[in-house]
């Protein structure tokens, strides 16, 4: 038998049903009375490693001599910094 939770309620017990669902507890959250989401826990043989819930981006430097300025947005063709 789930137990349910509102919105409101898991927002300020999350860490609680994160727990007790960890532990074997099915918890349902209701939206508007309706269930929603059902909290489990990763199954046991899953990957947790580095990628699990991440998303991962990579950042390629620019070619020597590529004229690069960190924290602003600027296209050297038009010679004027967008907004």
């Amino acid at each position: 038998m789930a137990v349910e939770f509102s919105v409101d309620e898991a927002r300020e017990r999350l860490v609680e049903l994160l727990d007790r669902a960890e532990s074997g507890e099915e918890i349902v959250i209701t939206r508007f009375g309706a269930p929603s989401v059902r909290l489990a826990p990763v199954q046991a043989g899953a990957s947790r490693g580095f990628g699990t819930g991440v998303i991962a981006a990579a950042w390629v430097a620019p070619a020597a001599g590529d004229a690069f300025d960190v924290g602003t947005d600027y296209w050297p063709e038009s010679g004027v910094p967008s907004a």
